[in-house]
């Protein structure tokens, strides 16, 4: 079992893969054998999840490293010639709540829901201050949201939700709240949102 720290003693890796549902599995293969793999022999590795959404068109890597080390600088394997590259951030964490004292990671049935947030740098800081607003109205008007952990990328162009949902109806659920739903989104003016509904299936910890 993971755990997310949202003290920022580690730095974030977010590895976000497009890909056809035909081939979601080999993708998740090739990551796991080739990537992750070369990971764990990284003195700098500390914990690394593979995601693959339940609409088959997205695998994302969650990763967690020593401080200031930036992952993308290792080798990445021939296999994923195959594939389109990922779309790589280096990210540190800005908001978290759970309903437990930590934020977990386990490979199962549990719902996670990345929500991915484009925006140019100068409307990052009103994004984060708009997220932080928001977090604690969510967890408290939301039955079945387990954890909702906020992220800012290094670069300034991103901001990215990892939530855990209890099921796919529950997070439903939130999209017809106001300030969630599609017409009045809080984010309105500052970023496009894009997200899709993953499950976990492989979680390593070093």
């Amino acid at each position: 079992m993971i755990q997310i720290d949202s003290t920022n003693a580690v730095t974030v890796g977010l590895d976000l893969y497009s890909v056809a549902p035909r081939h979601q599995d080999a993708l998740v293969e090739a990551i796991v054998q080739q990537q992750i793999e070369s990971w764990l022999s990284s003195n700098f590795l500390k914990s690394a999840s593979v995601h693959k959404s339940l609409d088959g068109v997205r695998v994302f890597t969650y990763s967690q490293w020593m401080p200031k080390f930036d992952y993308r600088n290792l080798s990445r394997p021939t296999i994923f010639t195959e594939f389109f590259p990922p779309d790589s951030h280096l990210l540190e964490v800005f908001a978290s709540r759970s309903l437990s004292q930590e934020v977990s990671i386990v490979a199962g049935d549990r719902i996670t829901h990345l929500a991915e947030f484009r925006m140019i740098s100068a409307n990052q800081q009103e994004m984060v201050k708009r997220a932080s607003a928001e977090l604690d109205r969510a967890m408290n008007n939301s039955p079945g949201l387990i954890s909702a952990t906020f992220h800012r990328s290094l670069d300034g162009t991103r901001v990215f939700n990892y939530g855990q949902w209890e099921s796919q109806e529950a997070f439903e659920a939130i999209l017809k709240q106001p300030g969630f739903n599609p017409d009045e989104p809080y984010w309105a003016g500052i970023a496009r949102n894009e997200f899709h509904l993953y499950q976990v299936v492989h979680a390593y910890e070093k």
